[in-house]
This record gives structure tokens, C-alpha cells and sequence, in this order.
């Protein structure tokens, strides 16, 4: 009796084990910690499975994860096949992998990264390769991925050090399997650490640098175009239209080097070290202007001063300002000063001081949300 009972409970213990290494099996298959090497794990081969929920650091509805969703999958202007679905991100010893799904119907996929905070991309416009409708505020990229319509082979580019206008293609591991009307496809790339962080370079090092900003978007094949879907959404939103300038204000930021060592973090879970400049979802948020200051007065005379202004709004936009006679005549433009800051030195667009009376500043966001309206007072 003594000799069967045994047997029963070496059985179901047997049973039990079994169990437990199946849920280690299936644990393990869903979460993955960032590791030495992890190149028999993350294949680049434009399908990318291989990430584990938890290298998710952004994904809507479609991107079919354990976590929740931070998006709907309707967020795209253009609809589902013109959509940015997830960006995943994990690491190893030697390099950063990166991955966008998405579908893109006959248009452009970009990743975009930015490591350093003084130079890097402001006007996609002006860039001498892959011009594009897009101005980047909180965020100015360093890096970028892009691949267009069904290519399977994307371009990795790098800004020049110093630079905002000028990038050089260089090679990394790529692929793209994006299609047409396939909602099962991505665009990824395997980054060295080397490429991020020169090693000639003591001072763009991880240290110095530790984490990184990453978005992606879906643009039309078109220069001078912009596109439907920004992931995650930037605080405007997107036009219907692709012939709209963008303002990309939001960001993912991921922390990759937490204890300061100047070395990728080992063990750790991608996702646990994201957050956002706004964490989707949220709304698109309406321009407004809060204030209009003029430190010295709304009052000068043009012989002895200039007149300087500034204004705050609830969030970064690109303003022009116009002036006008009180009658509705165009004067001249207000010089830039600074990012939302102006003079006018009382002078008329043809250089000709202008008559005392009161003129209007008039401010227009580069999105046309908003005109707004200010008097000042020219005197002798």
C-alpha cells in the first residue's frame, strides 16, 4: 500500500513539474529580458514575432499584446492601412533593435531617434534627403529609419554632428516586409551601440546620454508632404491631408543606461523604462495663446528703441508675426528673436520709418489655428 501511495504522489508530482515547466516555458516566451546577446531571439527579418509584450514601448489596438492599449486602432486619418500599429524596442551588449508594425498603402514608414539635445533635425522640410512636411519640437532626431511603399530594404541615416540640415545614409542589419493591405508586417533594424554613441567621441557617450526619444510615422511617398498617423500622437493630432505641415511635439523616451555606467542595462524589461513627453491616449489638444507680454510697454518711439514681445501658449506651435496700419495695410514682419519671441524696430517692410498712430500685430500659427491681435502704440 505504502510502496502504491508512493507511486501516486511521485506521479502527480511528475504531473506537477511538468506544469510548472510549462508555465517557466511560457512565462519566459512572453517576457524577455534585455541580455548579452539576444541575436538568436530578435531576428531582422521584417516580422517581429520575436518581440515579447514587453518590448513593446508603443501599440494600439491591432497590436494584439498582453498590456493595455495606449491607442485606438482608428487614430489614422487615412484608416487601419495607412496606421502605425506598435514600435517595439529591446537590446543587447552590441546593439539597439528596433521595430515598427505597420501598414502602409502605397506610402512611407520613418522611425525617427533622437540621443542628443543639441543638434538633430527641426525642419524635415530642409534636410537634403527625405524631405518631408515635418517640424519636431521637445525632440530634434539624430537618427532616422525609412522605408517606402514595399521596399524591403530600408535606408538608415544619421544627422552630422552639429547639423539640422544634413544627413549621411551609413549601413546597419535591416528589413522591411511592409505591404500593401498586410496587417502582419514591420519594418526593423538592429542599431550598434557604436553608431548611436561614436567611440571617438568622449563626449556623446551613454553616460552623458542615457536614454532615447523614438516615434514613428506613416508619411505620403511625395516630398514636401506630410502624412495620416504619428505614433505616439503628437498633441495636435494629424491632418486629413497630406499637403498640411506637421508639427511632431510627443515622444516615447526610453532609459537604457539607469545605473550610469556608460553601458546598455542588462535584465531589465524595455517597457518598464518608457514614459512620454503626454502619454497617449488623450484628445488632440486645441492652440491657444496665453499671453502676450511686452516687457518695456506697448508704447515706443522708433528713433530711440525697439518694441520686443514673446508669448506663451498651451503648447509648442510656430508663430509668424504680421503688422498692420489701422487701416489693414501690410507693413512689414516682426523679426524672430527667439523661439516665441519678436522685434519690430518701427520700420515698414521697404525700410521707411512709419508715421506715429497705433498698428496691429498680428500672430498666425503655422497650423492656422490661431490669429490673434495686439495694438501698439508708435509716437515721436
Amino acid at each position: 500500500m505504502a510502496a502504491q501511495f508512493l507511486a501516486v504522489c511521485s506521479a502527480e508530482m511528475i504531473d506537477n513539474m511538468k506544469y510548472l515547466l510549462l508555465l517557466f516555458l511560457c512565462y519566459s516566451t512572453l517576457f524577455a529580458l534585455t541580455g548579452n546577446d539576444i541575436s538568436n531571439r530578435v531576428l531582422i527579418d521584417g516580422y517581429s514575432s520575436d518581440f515579447t509584450p514587453d518590448e513593446y514601448i508603443f501599440r494600439d489596438t491591432l497590436a494584439n499584446c498582453v498590456d493595455a492599449s495606449l491607442e485606438p486602432n482608428n487614430d489614422s486619418k487615412w484608416g487601419t492601412y495607412n496606421d502605425v500599429r506598435s514600435i517595439k524596442v529591446t537590446w543587447d551588449n552590441s546593439c539597439l533593435c528596433v521595430a515598427v508594425d505597420a501598414c502602409s498603402w502605397g506610402n512611407n514608414v520613418m522611425l525617427f531617434i533622437d540621443v542628443y539635445d543639441d543638434y538633430g533635425i527641426e525642419d524635415m522640410s530642409e534636410l537634403n534627403t527625405w524631405k518631408r512636411s515635418f517640424k519636431f519640437y521637445n525632440t530634434n532626431p539624430d537618427f532616422f529609419l525609412a522605408t517606402w511603399d514595399t521596399n524591403t530594404d530600408p535606408q538608415f541615416w544619421t544627422v552630422r554632428e552639429g547639423a539640422s540640415t544634413l544627413a549621411d545614409e551609413v549601413s546597419v542589419e535591416d528589413f522591411s516586409s511592409l505591404n500593401t493591405g498586410k496587417l502582419d508586417r514591420s519594418m526593423e533594424a538592429k542599431i550598434p551601440w557604436t553608431t548611436l554613441y561614436p567611440e571617438d567621441n568622449t563626449q556623446r557617450t551613454m553616460q552623458n546620454y542615457p536614454a532615447i526619444k523614438i516615434l514613428a510615422v506613416i508619411t505620403s511617398g511625395s516630398d514636401y508632404e506630410s502624412g495620416p498617423d504619428v505614433a505616439p500622437d503628437n498633441l495636435a493630432g494629424m491632418p486629413s491631408t497630406a499637403d498640411q505641415s506637421v508639427i511632431l511635439d510627443n515622444y516615447a523616451k526610453v532609459l537604457i543606461d539607469e545605473d550610469g555606467d556608460g553601458l546598455p542595462d542588462m535584465g531589465i524589461e524595455p517597457l518598464k523604462r518608457v514614459s512620454f513627453f503626454k502619454r497617449p491616449p488623450f484628445k488632440p489638444i486645441p492652440l491657444k495663446i496665453s499671453s502676450v507680454d511686452f516687457p518695456n510697454g506697448k508704447t515706443f518711439c522708433p528713433y530711440r528703441e525697439q518694441i520686443d514681445f514673446s508669448l506663451t501658449s498651451n503648447r509648442v506651435s510656430i508663430f509668424n508675426v504680421q503688422i498692420f496700419d489701422m487701416h489693414g495695410k501690410y507693413i512689414s514682419n516682426a523679426k524672430k528673436v527667439a523661439n516665441q519671441s519678436w522685434r519690430w524696430n518701427g520700420y515698414d517692410k521697404g525700410g521707411k520709418m512709419v508715421p506715429f498712430g497705433i498698428y496691429i500685430l498680428r500672430f498666425i500659427s503655422d497650423s492656422n489655428e490661431v490669429s490673434h491681435k495686439e495694438a501698439v502704440v508708435v509716437i515721436k
